[in-house]
């Protein structure tokens, strides 16, 4: 068990990231309208909310494979948290670009912290890559289904300013679950890292076209995921309901996905990456085309939500892992190219679509548009390779010295010295 407490830490502060980074999913409604957003400037708005984080996961995931940045663990999150609370006072006609620059900022710093530590939970269970990403995926899942009805709850209290008010609750956690994932990895040795400065070649083996291919198959899979809480908000408005309870089913929406995330952890296999990459988008079709049918009865359309989450969302890790596996040397770069720019890719797809039908009242059908993205993404993981069978097994690029740096900045003791002590 005491291997999967530094774990379950750094799940814990996933959490709270993507907790900060989904309070605006239930209150798109409130900006839209508080902002006289339409067009154009809703679409600026999103973007300013879901692509910085995205492309910040890409810089950062290259920079981490050349050094290591164990401060982003805390330092990222403390910053996002600051940021994405204090959004809602940003809320007005004339703070518009204010509220731009708190996501841009706010998502920059929720991209720094995912490869990170992404790469240290692979490296803490290596025989395992998908159920250890699968924990700490399960963490960041919790919180983007926490996030919403949390904010719901706090508008519907106090308000849009009253999002300032979990500030210092959020703060004060992240330094606590640091140091317990700190200390329970004191005088543990974690794997190497590479000493040399790779190219982005070098860290892909390569193969290049193979990664921007793998990023496109992602992408286009993620389309949904990125659009569908929006189109949540928008419809259910429309259709009376208010943020706290657009919270609660954005909420129970993502909490199925952190099943699909749960289920598997606990029976995943190694190597069965490349079938879910092809078969989980399909057996999401049929639900997304009730979920884009305008005339859907409300039970209907909330009911459809929970197997979509379980199928689109829960099994998410596997693109991770796959990653992972099939560039060892880049392991970083490729955890931010699944983790974040195919999401921010998936973002860019969804949102003209989403402001398009927001705008004309039918914000439903662009669920109709994200189909044929979908259908393609498993016809294009048809084509991929199988991945590595135990990519732990391959070697770095240059031999460890016999004391590496840990991820935190200290020093991993080498096992013949943890004997003697």
């Amino acid at each position: 068990m005491n291997r999967y407490l530094p774990l379950i830490c750094l799940a814990l502060i996933h959490t709270v990231v993507d907790t900060s980074a989904l309070l605006v999913s239930p209150i798109w409604n409130e900006i839209t309208i508080e902002c006289r957003l339409a067009g154009a400037s809703l679409v600026v708005v999103m973007l300013s909310q879901a692509m910085p984080t995205s492309l910040a996961q890409g810089v950062f995931g290259y920079l981490r494979d050349r050094r290591r940045m164990g401060a982003l663990i805390i330092g990222a999150p403390l910053l996002a948290v600051v940021c994405l609370t204090a959004i809602g006072p940003a809320v007005n006609p004339g703070r518009v670009p204010l509220l731009c620059g708190l996501f841009i900022v706010g998502g920059v710093a929720v991209g720094a912290f995912h490869p990170e530590a992404a790469v240290t939970v692979g490296s803490l269970l290596p025989e395992n890559r998908t159920r250890a990403l699968s924990i700490f995926m399960l963490g960041g899942s919790l919180g983007l289904a926490i996030g919403p009805t949390l904010s719901g709850l706090v508008v519907k209290a106090w308000g849009l300013d009253g999002l300032a008010r979990l500030m210092p609750g959020l703060v004060c956690l992240v330094p606590l679950l640091y140091w317990g994932m700190r200390s329970r990895l004191k005088g543990r040795r974690l794997p190497p890292t590479t000493r040399a400065a790779l190219s982005v070649k070098e860290m892909f083996d390569g193969r290049l076209g193979l990664a921007l291919f793998l990023l496109l198959v992602c992408s286009l899979r993620l389309v949904p995921n990125m659009g569908l809480a929006k189109i949540v908000a928008f419809t259910l408005a429309n259709r009376g309901f208010g943020p706290l309870e657009i919270g609660y089913v954005q909420s129970a929406f993502l909490v199925s996905g952190s099943l699909g995330m749960l289920l598997m952890a606990m029976l995943f296999r190694q190597g069965w990456e490349r079938s879910f990459l092809i078969a989980c988008p399909l057996i999401g079709l049929p639900f997304l085309a009730v979920l884009g049918w305008q005339e859907c009865p409300t039970w209907l359309f909330l009911t459809m939500l929970f197997p979509t989450g379980l199928v689109l969302w829960g099994t998410t890790p596997t693109m991770v892992s796959y990653a992972q596996q099939m560039f060892p040397r880049g392991a970083g770069l490729a955890s931010a190219m699944t983790m974040g720019l195919a999401w921010g890719g998936g973002g860019l797809i969804e949102v003209g679509f989403t402001a398009h039908f927001r705008d004309i009242n039918a914000p439903q059908c662009a669920v109709w548009a994200f189909i044929p993205f979908v259908a393609i993404s498993a016809l294009g993981a048809w084509f991929l390779p199988d991945a590595v069978a135990d990519s732990s097994t391959l070697q770095p690029v240059n031999p460890p010295s016999t004391c590496e740096e840990d991820h935190f900045g200290g020093t991993a003791t080498p096992e013949n010295e943890e004997e003697k002590t």
